[in-house]
């Protein structure tokens, strides 16, 4: 591994997510830091204390983490030692008053690189850390402090992965000091204090950038919207038209959301086009959900099921319609910018096109349905209006999630954190 050349050197910290709308994300964040003559170093920062040096738990997430594109890979993991003082150092930190997103972010700071692996990043010119999720920032924070004592200041970019204060409230936990869930409240205040520290802000949602803006005002902040992998885009339009046809398609993994989604796309909307004789295929592994809390729509809709698959490139080539019919979710919706990307027609509800600039996706012909009989209505005109459909959703992409919309808004980020590292070497001086 070669990473202490004189080429300057951005390290990437996230949770290790392989797959996904993250993993698209961080893999955007490669490929725009390469093109603009960084080194990049991604570092896999555990959430959990499973993710020992030697844990198999690994042998999960590697392949698809390498697959990111950085030039090199690390995995930082978790020393029971250093694990057991972290917990110490959090409870003195914290004064028995922490939250349970204070611990996270203790239990992913206390995770440890090699001595090799140190040694090497310190020899690095470290230009930047760019942090993905709040949980992650503690563990960039120090390797901070280790990797760049005694020279000038380095700036943090992080960006926000939905606002974690209200994510504790659809899955609680309870506190590790007080062993009872904390108030949204109490949360909310950890998660600007942990945030604060950061020099530039990016989120990948409108109503996070809003949210967070507000919070806090004298920060940059910049929304950019998610992208898709141009391998994945070329991989879909370069394969032969498919001799079967998927008149709608719903690609849907194992997610309450999903699960609400269906129920209220069969039970509501289905019975109003029903008729049409569409051919319908749910994609991913929410059949196995819908076969466990839905037994009887299961049954009467096993046939459009088609569970997880290997590649989906051949699905979407094969579908005329893209569907959404989300009724609740958080996050941006990488499906929804997927069916962008793909210029495919889609019909969603407001969920669906959750996170994004409406006003603007209405300009280029984008509605959300949120009414059974008006989302039927969009399916039959998407379907009677194919060219019209599309071209409606290449246009959405174009301009708002495509690598030169995402990289520009990056590139506006990176200038403004570079500005505030020359404050700060002018405060020193």
């Amino acid at each position: 591994m070669q990473l202490n050349d004189a080429k300057p050197t951005v390290i990437i910290t996230g949770p290790p997510w392989p797959r996904g709308g993250a993993a698209r994300v961080m893999q955007s964040q490669v490929q725009f830091y390469r093109k603009r003559g960084f080194k990049t170093v991604f570092i896999a920062d555990p959430l959990g204390c499973i993710f020992t040096r030697n844990s198999p738990v690994w042998d999960e997430f590697r392949e698809g983490l390498i697959e990111l594109g950085a030039d090199s890979t690390l995995f930082a993991a978790i020393d029971p030692r250093r694990f057991k003082l972290a917990k110490y150092t959090a409870t003195l930190r914290h004064r028995l008053r922490g939250t349970a997103l204070d611990w996270r972010v203790a239990i992913a700071e206390s995770a440890q690189l090699t001595a090799a692996e140190m040694s090497l990043l310190k020899g690095c010119r470290i230009a930047l850390f760019h942090v993905n999720h709040v949980y992650t920032l503690g563990f960039a924070l120090r390797l901070r402090r280790e990797c760049t004592a005694g020279k000038n200041p380095v700036p943090i970019i992080v960006n926000t992965i939905d606002i974690q204060s209200h994510t504790f409230r659809e899955r609680p936990e309870p506190n590790p000091w007080t062993r009872r869930p904390d108030t949204e409240d109490k949360l909310l205040e950890s998660e600007i204090a942990q945030l604060s520290q950061s020099d530039v802000l990016i989120h990948l949602s409108l109503s996070d950038f809003d949210f967070f803006q507000k919070k806090l005002p004298t920060k940059p902040h910049f929304l950019a919207l998610p992208t898709i992998d141009e391998e994945f885009i070329s991989s879909v339009n370069a394969l032969e038209p498919a001799t079967t046809v998927i008149d709608l398609i719903l690609v849907a993994h194992r997610h309450a959301a999903n699960l609400s989604a269906i129920k209220w796309f069969f039970e509501q909307v289905w019975p109003l086009i029903a008729e049409r004789n569409y051919s319908l295929k749910i994609v991913g592994r929410v059949n196995q959900m819908v076969e466990g809390e839905l037994p009887q729509l299961y049954e009467e809709f096993q046939a459009h099921f088609v569970g997880e698959v290997v590649d989906l490139a051949p699905y979407y080539r094969a579908a005329r319609c893209v569907i959404a019919p989300m009724v609740s979710g958080t996050g941006i919706s990488i499906k929804t910018i997927e069916a962008f990307a793909l210029g495919k027609p889609i019909v969603g509800t407001s969920k669906a096109f959750r996170g994004m600039p409406m006003e603007l996706l209405e300009q280029l012909g984008i509605h959300a349905h949120d009414e059974p009989q008006a989302f039927a209505d969009a399916i039959i005109w998407s379907m009677n209006n194919l060219k019209s459909a599309e071209r409606c959703s290449q246009a959405a992409y174009d301009s708002l999630f495509s690598s030169e919309a995402c990289f520009a808004v990056r590139g506006q980020a990176l200038a403004a954190a570079f500005q505030q590292q020359e404050s700060e070497e002018r405060i020193l001086r």
